[in-house]
């Protein structure tokens, strides 16, 4: 019973972390627009979006495969492995930064300052230890160290534009309580490890990149596949753009609201040890598509419900796009288990890779002609066979490997 308790605890902090996130940033929204208007907000959006794409550079492979390495090394190895990870990062952060600076002053000369103050403030967070606790299973100092100061600095930075009405005052904020978040979260864990060795030659970084390939090659095509559909959308049907903004804005919910599984099931594997690991990567695996399959009948049925809380009115989302969007996120709830939570402390990296790179070169094509063809149903469909596609490859490798374990 002390277990059970003790897992729906870790399971709650790790849920609050999220929905904590996740209301504050919807609160924040119609705040700022009221105060700066909807154009300047869509600036900070924009910069926000671009700062996902350059911190792949950033974090190189540490935020997708990094709880599954720390959650399989030995306790007293942990925060060797992270001060090698932060001084890497570190270095990727001043050569990516500038380079966004720049392009993001060239898109909008007329706010370079703001755009350049906000890059830094949107790509601090890759540099910080979020991967490293979710890996340790910690969701108390996921939350307290991590994304407490990182919500901190939205409340306030809000509060100083609502008083102030200066937007890059705001963002200032954000980027001082996005430091101090890297700051704390990297003291907690240097001060718990012992003969820790500070390797500053960038050929030590170079190794710790090489060592993570596979990782970066994952994080870069998942981000490539997620914003394809919206891409080729605007490409090829820019006047469907709104009823597939409703089906990217209820998938991304969905898989947000899922992140507290994934968290706790990263830490919750090695958590009894490496001779039970396999024990419960089996039971994870039995469990994930009972859970992926629940959430996306629920995401397909409620979807069209859904939509119109979000968009009220006449929004064009029925269950001709409900039904494909409840698939990828089954389909993506049961990848991201397997893959990350379960391939990942087995030695399955390449695997992983392998499965995402796999993923894209089917879904390209798909989800380009089903736009051409179908229009936005087409492109749902497109991704949703992707995802598929990615579940199905990281489930026959786990399945291989358990077959293979005495």
């Amino acid at each position: 019973m002390k277990a059970i308790l003790a897992a729906l605890f870790r399971l709650g902090t790790f849920a609050l972390t999220v929905g904590a996130g996740t209301v504050v940033g919807l609160l924040a929204i119609p705040v700022i627009t009221r105060v700066v208007g909807a154009d300047a907000w869509a600036v900070q959006v924009l910069v926000q979006t671009v700062a996902t794409l350059f911190g792949v550079a950033v974090a190189f492979g540490w935020g997708t495969v990094g709880p599954g390495m720390v959650a399989a090394a030995a306790k007293e190895d942990r925060p060797q492995l992270f001060l090698d990870s932060l001084i890497t990062r570190s270095y990727l952060l001043l050569i990516t930064a500038p380079v966004m600076m720049i392009l993001m002053a060239l898109l909008r000369p007329k706010e370079a300052l703001f755009v350049s103050i906000a890059t830094a403030a949107y790509l601090m967070p890759f540099v910080g230890a979020a991967w490293y606790f979710v890996g340790e299973g910690r969701a108390m100092r996921l939350f307290l160290f991590d994304a407490l100061p990182q919500l901190l600095g939205t409340v306030i930075g809000v509060g100083i534009l609502v008083l102030t009405r200066d937007f890059t005052l705001l963002v200032v904020t954000q980027l001082i309580f996005n430091v101090v978040a890297v700051w704390v979260s990297s003291t907690v864990i240097l001060r718990s490890g012992e003969g820790l060795k500070a390797n500053f030659s960038p050929r030590n970084s170079l190794r710790q990149m090489a060592h993570q390939r596979h990782g970066v090659i994952t994080a870069a095509t998942g981000s490539f596949y997620v914003n394809l559909p919206m891409l080729a959308v605007n490409a090829i049907i820019p006047s469907q753009l709104a009823s597939y903004a409703i089906a990217d804005r209820l998938f991304r919910f969905a898989v947000t609201g899922f992140s507290p599984v994934l968290q706790f099931v990263q830490g919750w594997i090695p958590a009894a040890g490496a001779g039970s690991t396999n024990h419960r990567i089996n039971r994870a695996s039995q469990l994930t598509p009972l859970l992926g399959l629940a959430g996306g009948s629920v995401l397909a049925a409620a979807g069209p419900w859904a939509a119109q809380v979000l968009v009220p009115g006449t929004n064009n989302f029925g269950y001709n796009l409900s039904i494909p969007v409840g698939v990828s996120f089954a389909a993506v709830a049961i990848s991201q288990v397997i893959g990350l939570a379960c391939l990942v402390p087995i030695g399955k990296a390449r695997e992983l890779a392998a499965s995402t790179l796999v993923g894209a070169v089917i879904g390209t094509p798909v989800i380009v002609v089903g736009a051409i063809l179908l229009g936005v149903p087409g492109v749902v469909w497109g991704m949703a066979l992707s995802e598929v596609v990615v579940a199905a490859f990281q489930w026959r490798v786990l399945r291989r490997y358990l077959k293979s374990q005495p």
